[in-house]
Order: C-alpha cells, then structure tokens, then sequence
C-alpha cells in the first residue's frame, strides 16, 4: 500500500518529507505566492498563526488541499519574520494539536509510515496478544519513545509506567500520534535562517499578526518592564509556591515550572534560582539547573516559557486568591501592576 499519495494526505500533513518534495517541485518564488492565482493563499497562511495565538489550535481545512499545503510554510514565514520566541511556541503547540487530532483517526499503518520516513523511528506493529490484560497497537524503539515522551508531566509518560520489552515500548494509537506530534511541535520551534525581502502584501499580513501579538502579550503580562525584582508584588500563588520551595516541602512539576517560569521571566538568575531548589528533598543540582536553563531558553530549543494563565493554574490547584486578583488573567500581569502600586515603597529583593 502507498502511503501518503494523495494530496489530501499532503494538506494535512505538510511537514512530512512527501509534502516537502511536492511543494519543492512547484518552484514556486514568493512573488508567486501574492499573484492572483494564489489570491486566497494569503489569507489561509495568516489565519493559521492566529489561529495559532487566538484559540490554540490550527484548524484543518479540505476544501483546497494545495491551498492548505502551501500556507504551511507561508504560516512559517509569517513567525519567522517576527523572530518573537512567544509566537514561535504558540504557533508550533497549536500545529501539534492539529496534527495529533488528525493522526488520532489515521488507520495504524500511515502512523508507522510518517514515524518511519519523516522521523526515522524504530517503530512496528505491536503483535495482537495480550500484555498486562491489555493490547497495544505498536512497538517503539525505547531510543525513540525516550527523545519526546519526558516533555511531558504527566507520570502516564514515564518509562518506568511502560512496557518495556526487549528494548521496545509497547503504545496504543493515542500514545504514537501525541509523540508524533511532539515532534512536529520541536521541529516547529527551530530557528530558521533570515527571512527574505517580503513584498507589501507579505509585510501587511506580517503587521496585523504583530498587532493581535502585541495586545495577547500585553493580556497577559509578557510585555516586559518589571525592573528590580520585588518580592511584596508576587501574586499569592507565587509567594506559596515560593514558600514551600524555600522551606523544603514537596512540590509538584507544574508548581516548580511556574515558579521557574515566573521568575526568571521576572529577571531572576538561573544561579538564584538553583538555589531556591536546593531546600526540596529531592534536589539534584546538575539535574534543576538543566531544567532551569531550559525554561529559561538558554537550552534546547531556545524558548523562553513564560508560567501559566491564572485559569490554567486553577486547574492545577495552584491558585491563590487575594482582592487584588480581581480581573487579574495571567501571574506577570498582577505582578507589573503591583509594581505600579507600589511604585516608590521600598521593595523586598530575592
């Protein structure tokens, strides 16, 4: 059977190496993108990343498969031409998520097929046996499964919790196409060269996603100018947090990733921050700071995360409410504002 031959096969999954060949042998120059024979192309590309930004997820569209194939690396070309690393990360999350709703109603076979020839994984139909009182559908190579599944929080994801056979992970069809798209999700998130010259019409739509990005990062508290570091402003969720950190208790990963998010996005060094962890029971000073400077950009893709949406946090049982979290969004927004209110009283500095 051939497996990703048609064209609605290649919409959906531009960054597959099929995809890749097919829009390579157009040859197409991107002055040819804004002609009128690609008048709507445009528009879908733009509306990819704010998508992207406004509802976190890009959507799939089948009612112009080239159409939707080649917005994909003019989406790309739109983030790139910001080069803002809070765009980039939103956009390749919600990339992500198409792709693994869309490979979650994928038969098994296409799975292995984009695994294979676009990742080069070791991966295989799982033999339909029992394991545990359960089936699964593939076999993983332990390698493989390892490059992607520790991103994740969740303890589902760690090896330990995994049948492990022979070097192979046993997955279900849910479990491949998470991890696929983590690794669309990655492979989103790299830096590309410098952009080229963009004509007017490139440069327009390039200005309103700035605009949109501008205000969400002003929502939510990611637009900078926080000065020197004042702890009496923390939000209260952060001062417990902190607390706890400070005082040696047990601390869930959400918990530590946005106290480290918070703070370093607050100016808060990765030394200090080591610090603070070396209280926890647990602490691994080689360990935290490799987590630490991840977060803070300085490792793997070079994103620097900002913590999590007061909605988000509530979800995560971390919200700590006072009067003055009313209408308050996002943690770094309630901190800039009580700086504000603050403005001129003596600060408490880590």
């Amino acid at each position: 059977m051939v497996f990703m031959s048609s064209k609605g096969d290649l919409a959906k999954y531009p960054f597959t190496k099929e995809a890749q060949k097919y829009i390579e042998n157009l040859n197409l120059d991107i002055r040819d993108l804004v002609s009128p024979k690609y008048s709507s192309l445009l528009r879908r590309g733009g509306e990819r990343v704010i998508e992207a930004l406004e509802k976190g997820i890009v959507s799939y569209k089948d009612n112009n498969y080239v159409e939707e194939l080649l917005s994909f690396p003019l989406a790309r070309l739109l983030v790139e031409s910001l080069g803002d690393d809070y765009l980039r990360r939103r956009y390749a999350v919600a990339e992500s998520k198409r792709v693994d709703k869309l490979l979650a109603m994928e038969e098994n076979d296409k799975l292995i097929y984009i695994a294979r020839e676009t990742f080069g994984w070791d991966i295989r139909k799982a033999p339909r046996q029992s394991i545990g009182g359960r089936f699964y559908d593939y076999e993983l190579n332990v390698v493989n499964y390892l490059e992607y599944a520790p991103y994740f929080q969740d303890k589902y994801w760690k090896l330990v919790n995994r049948v492990l056979h022979k070097g192979y992970v046993y997955l279900r069809k849910n479990d491949v196409a998470r991890l696929i798209s983590e690794a669309v999700k990655w492979r989103l998130m790299e830096k590309k060269g410098k952009p080229p010259v963009l004509p007017p019409e490139i440069k327009e739509m390039v200005n309103i996603i700035e605009s949109k990005l501008v205000a969400q990062k002003k929502d939510r508290g990611i637009d900078g100018g926080f000065g020197e570091v004042s702890r009496d402003s923390f939000p209260p969720c952060i001062s417990k947090i902190l607390s706890d950190a400070i005082a040696g208790k047990s601390m869930s990963h959400h918990a530590r990733f946005t106290l480290t998010s918070f703070l370093i996005n607050i100016g808060v060094s990765v030394d200090e921050l080591v610090e603070i962890f070396s209280n926890v029971a647990d602490f691994d000073e080689e360990l935290t700071r490799y987590q630490v400077e991840h977060i803070a950009g300085i490792r793997g893709g070079g994103t620097k995360y900002t913590p999590p949406t007061c909605s988000t946090l509530k979800t995560y049982g971390l919200c700590e409410k006072n009067e003055l979290c009313q209408g308050v969004k996002h943690p770094l927004n309630y901190y800039r504002n009580s700086l504000r209110r603050q403005k001129g009283s003596e600060k408490t500095v880590i």
